[in-house]
């Protein structure tokens, strides 16, 4: 699993993309040559033709988000002869619009992290209720700091009648990052030419959602799937996806099962083997930024 591959000197927000979870150019090349020179690079759509007992070492590459960026990914795979899917989320491609997740990244990256948790702290009465139901984590190998994880939790999953988080979310990029969000979208997501170009070059194109906002968290996660599903049959007769954030439940699956989902992948690192059972409606993914050498 790959997310966004730039150099810092491409970008005005340096901050962000020294997350651990992109790469450098540079780096995203050291790690394919490595994945290729050691593994058996196969497309997802074949992944049902495996044959586990046959002692190859097999690995898929896949890409989230529908980042500019992969634009110059596909080129660096189609050298090396390989197939990537890329996860695209609709909003971002049909309306030039930048999702949620996206939107707080930049904002914390032009920010002081506790100058914002401040920030957001002041919209509430019961400050220390909130800072400790949204100051924690999930994550068991968590490099974040508090204020990382609260300003990210409460923007993302809070929402009541005085508190709107995607109104918040708005005012705050407008406020910090840029006033022109569709022009910064623009730059930012792939073009609808630039994923015809890709597929037409044996990249695979999946759905990430329509927000790629957590379907955990929606209330209407059907016509979300739903989305997805017509704007990724634009592009392939396959339908894949990547759960956004990596949430699902049994409905959520039920759901993908009735668009007749070939794979659906999670954020569960796991390797899999002729011993494993395999539902692939949760097919297990690294993170190969925090899983291989950057050199």
């Amino acid at each position: 699993m790959f997310h966004d591959v730039r150099d810092l000197d491409e970008t005005n927000f340096p901050k962000r993309y020294l997350l651990r979870c992109f790469l450098r150019k540079t780096q995203f090349e050291h790690q394919i040559n490595h994945i290729v020179n050691n593994y058996t690079v196969i497309s997802s759509t074949e992944l049902k033709q495996i044959d586990y007992n046959d002692n190859k070492r097999y690995a898929v590459l896949t890409f989230d988000d529908g980042l500019q960026d992969h634009y110059y990914v596909h080129k660096i795979l189609k050298q090396k002869g390989v197939s990537g899917t890329f996860f695209v989320p609709t909003l971002p491609i049909t309306s030039g619009k930048m999702i949620p997740s996206h939107k707080i990244q930049f904002i914390q990256s032009a920010t002081e992290e506790k100058l914002l948790t401040q920030e957001i702290l002041s919209c509430f009465d019961n400050k220390s209720e909130i800072w400790n139901i949204y100051s924690k984590t999930k994550w068991k190998d968590n490099w974040w700091s508090k204020e990382m994880i609260f300003n990210t939790n409460i923007l993302r999953k809070h929402k009541t009648k005085d508190f709107n988080n995607y109104e918040y979310i708005d005012f705050l990029f407008k406020k910090y990052v840029n006033e022109n969000e569709f022009e910064f979208s623009k730059k930012l997501y792939l073009s609808p030419t630039q994923l015809e170009e890709m597929s037409n070059n044996n990249m695979v194109i999946g759905g990430h959602g329509y927000t790629s906002e957590n379907l955990l968290l929606l209330t209407d996660y059907e016509n979300d799937i739903d989305n997805s599903y017509k704007f990724v049959s634009k592009y392939t007769d396959k339908f894949l996806f990547s759960y956004p954030n990596g949430g699902f439940n049994d409905e959520i699956k039920s759901c993908l099962k009735n668009k007749k989902c070939e794979v659906a992948f999670t954020v569960n690192p796991m390797t899999l083997t002729e011993l494993d059972s395999i539902d692939y409606l949760e097919f297990p993914r690294y993170n190969a930024p925090q899983k291989l050498t950057l050199t």
